[in-house]
């Protein structure tokens, strides 16, 4: 039976089926990355769980922040959140220019 079609894969299946090395796998089972099953001294990870921590990681995903309306190719400049409706707001206008709420509410407040 091939890694693809288990329900639950050993860490050498996930290692080999990212073309990755074991040590790897068993650094992000053990730091808490990546999901897995604990029985007794032997970990397994589900095909869900796998898929779900790979898409999670993927940084071709665009992003645009609330704020500056500025496009990212990864969503890891994109930390931090509005206030008020949790839109994406990047690192540079967070720590740079205080900004706290997208621009949306931005104006709202200085309507008001």
């Amino acid at each position: 039976m091939t890694a693809e079609k288990k329900k639950y894969l050993t860490l050498e299946d996930v290692a080999e089926l990212l073309g990755v090395n074991y040590q790897l796998i068993y650094r992000l089972v053990r730091a808490g990355e990546l999901p897995a099953i604990r029985l007794g001294r032997i970990y397994r990870v589900t095909l869900e769980d796998l898929d779900a921590y790979l898409e999670a990681k993927k940084t071709t995903k665009f992003g645009i922040c609330a704020a500056c309306g500025t496009r990212y190719k990864s969503n890891l400049s994109l930390d931090n959140q509005c206030e008020i409706c949790a839109r994406p707001i990047c690192k540079d206008c967070w720590t740079r220019k205080g900004v706290r709420r997208c621009d949306e509410h931005e104006e709202k407040e200085s309507a008001s």
